[in-house]
């Protein structure tokens, strides 16, 4: 590996993020930003030839850094994992997201670099016409010299890498402790914006982001620059790749140890500690040219908040039809060639099965970066099923055969499966199925991923023996006795076709398996449920699919990590609401000659006056309503001071 070029004398000060005092001039090399920046920029010479500024983003654009796996945890688990100020000090500002174990750090992190981007960036790096920078909204202090060192042994010799110097900036002589809630997307607007200001013969910009939010801000962004002939030209890469996730068992350890210092804190808190308050910074300094652009707009304020212990369970997530691995294999084998570059498969099948065609609706559509789904099953019933509708899919363990009757899309977003219950009988036919296809051959996917051309060669195959154990659906945390297995897997043991299951849904609809969906849409595998057009199976030359296929499944219930529920109980003894705090707020502003609060200042502000007749034990009756007024007489003054 040759040496990284990334210059030693190059200043960094990553771990000593600092706001340039007040009276100093604004530079673009002071910016507390910054926690790296090459020693050619002290050269004039050098700066002089700059005429394009090239900006990428860190997370899912030039590195795939993981989120929370949804095959590990209850999506309101993921919530909280992932804001800043709920589980500790949440997954963005917890150093354990990016150590990845030293086998990745050993190869320099293969497999989890966007090439691609690495590529345009090296390519920005040896123009010497080329600012080329890093700008992250990863907190400087707790990751500056982290994505120092990434960049080194990447050997990605960046101009600049900046991250956000503040999270929050505490407002001093506030009424209580408040802090002003410092953006991503206004953090990176300033920055360029002084980037502009330094290097005034740039005219040209181009960023890579990930993000469609900050995606459709740049763009405003870029337009007000380009009106204010500040750049001639402006585009923006819009880099979408799917997500990849860490060791199962090194991110369960990383949750629990994030639970268990949650914990500490809210004891800690208890005993009469400080609240946690995680990415302190100093309050952001604007240059004067800057002074009547909104650059820190919208201001949004935030009190510490009291903490709860939290508990980690197995939440059931719902009930249905589960395949075994090689199953998944093979449902993703019979994908066109533009997904299966997310999964590696392991399993060789017998009988001749060719790929589908996806949905018409889908035919011309870039569906690289959609998420296919680890595991794949069909949904019966949400969460735990009764006892009398689980009786009538057959219990736990059953063995469930499934065919792939139509597929179908929805609004461009995500596409299923529809599947229905194949007849192991003549006296069953009439209940599951049409005549229409009785005469076509059938393979039939075994759990062990060998494919049947009948039931009697199932039969033959696999013992009909009672002894058959049910499968286990569940995941285990790996120092728990009850399970090992990280993935959710029907056993290649339990098929039993004298024990069968039935595909019915405790609710009216169409039973499914999602294939493919478009997250950054905000699909998710759940809207297959709202398909109304499906269509026949076809192959991938237009023709009608010549077989039906069938897929030995086992009823289960899949959970999941989640937050056990805290008792609830005694809200049923809170007393009725009395008074409209929104309306005391806007009144005591209009009182006061204020601007009046609306929208998501006047959502905030309800709930720090909330927060503090929690803390004074103020109920909300009328007859504290003064009390109530004065409490959010000293929020607006609060208000007031931060800006």
């Amino acid at each position: 590996m040759r040496p990284s070029t990334m210059d030693t004398t190059a200043t960094s000060r990553a771990s000593s993020t600092t706001c340039p005092a007040s009276n100093e001039p604004f530079t673009l090399l002071t910016h507390p930003a910054i926690v790296y920046s090459s020693s050619k920029l002290a050269d004039p010479e050098h700066t002089a030839r700059f005429q394009t500024v090239n900006v990428f983003d860190f997370d899912h654009t030039l590195f795939q850094s993981p989120l929370p796996n949804p095959a590990l945890w209850d999506p309101s688990f993921i919530g909280v994992l992932i804001s800043w100020n709920h589980c500790y000090t949440g997954w963005w500002h917890n150093p354990g997201t990016l150590d990845l174990g030293p086998e990745a750090e050993a190869t320099v992190w293969d497999g989890w670099w966007n090439e691609d981007i690495v590529r345009q960036v090296e390519l920005s790096v040896s123009d010497p016409t080329c600012l080329t920078i890093l700008l992250t909204g990863r907190n400087g202090p707790l990751y500056g010299d982290r994505l120092i060192s990434m960049m080194k042994a990447k050997q990605l010799d960046f101009d600049i890498i900046a991250t956000k110097p503040t999270t929050v900036a505490r407002i001093e002589g506030a009424v209580k402790e408040t802090y002003l809630k410092v953006h991503t997307f206004n953090t990176k607007h300033d920055f360029l914006y002084n980037v502009l200001y330094e290097y005034p013969d740039i005219d040209t910009m181009c960023l890579w982001d990930d993000r469609p939010g900050q995606i459709a801000k740049f763009r405003e962004a870029g337009q007000e620059w380009l009106d204010n002939k500040m750049l001639s030209k402006f585009e923006i890469k819009v880099v979408q790749e799917p997500h990849i996730y860490m060791d199962p068992k090194r991110e369960i350890d990383l949750v629990f140890a994030m639970v268990e210092a949650n914990n500490k804190q809210v004891e800690a808190e208890e005993a009469g500690g400080r609240p946690l308050v995680t990415g302190v910074g100093p309050m952001p300094r604007t240059r004067p040219e800057l002074k009547n652009r909104g650059i820190w707009d919208p201001y949004e304020l935030y009190s510490p908040l009291k903490r709860h212990k939290m508990a980690i369970a197995k939440v059931p997530r719902y009930t249905g039809v589960m395949f075994s691995e090689p199953v998944h294999a093979f449902l993703r084998n019979l994908l066109p060639d533009q997904h299966q570059h997310q999964h590696q498969h392991q399993y060789q099948y017998l009988g001749s099965i060719s790929p589908i065609q996806r949905p018409s609706a889908l035919q011309n559509w870039n569906q690289s970066t959609w998420v296919v789904p680890e595991e794949f099953h069909v949904a019966l019933c949400p969460g735990t099923a009764t006892p009398d509708f689980l009786e009538s899919i057959g219990g736990i363990g059953a063995t469930v055969l499934v065919e792939l009757a139509e597929l179908g899309a929805l609004e461009g977003k995500i596409w299923a499966w529809k599947v229905k219950e194949f007849p192991v009988s003549e006296l069953d036919v009439d209940r599951v199925d049409n005549n229409d296809s009785l005469d076509m051959p059938v393979s039939i996917v075994a759990p062990d991923g060998h494919v049947y051309s009948s039931l009697e060669e199932l039969r033959n195959h696999y013992s009909l023996s009672s002894s058959s154990e049910p499968a286990t659906i569940q995941n285990g945390h790996p120092h728990s006795n009850t399970s090992t297995s990280i993935s959710t897997s029907a056993t290649t043991r339990a098929v039993n076709l004298n024990h069968l299951g039935h595909i019915h849904l405790r609710k009216e609809g169409v039973p499914y398996i999602t294939m493919a969906y478009d997250h950054r849409q905000g699909a998710r595998a759940m809207d297959s449920a709202s398909i109304t057009d499906w269509e026949p199976i076809r192959s991938l030359d237009g023709s009608l699919y010549p077989q039906r296929i069938v897929l030995v499944g086992t009823i289960g219930e899949k959970r999941l990590f989640g937050m056990k529920a805290r008792n609830y109980s005694a809200l049923a003894t809170v007393p009725r609401v009395e008074v409209s705090i929104a309306k005391v707020i806007m009144n005591t502003s209009n009182n006061h000659h204020q601007a009046v609060p609306s929208g998501r200042e006047l959502g905030e502000m309800i709930r720090r006056v909330q927060a503090q007749m929690v803390n004074q034990k103020v109920d909300n009756k009328l007859d504290n309503l003064e009390r109530i007024t004065d409490i959010a007489r000293e929020v607006i003054a609060s208000d007031k001071v931060s800006r």
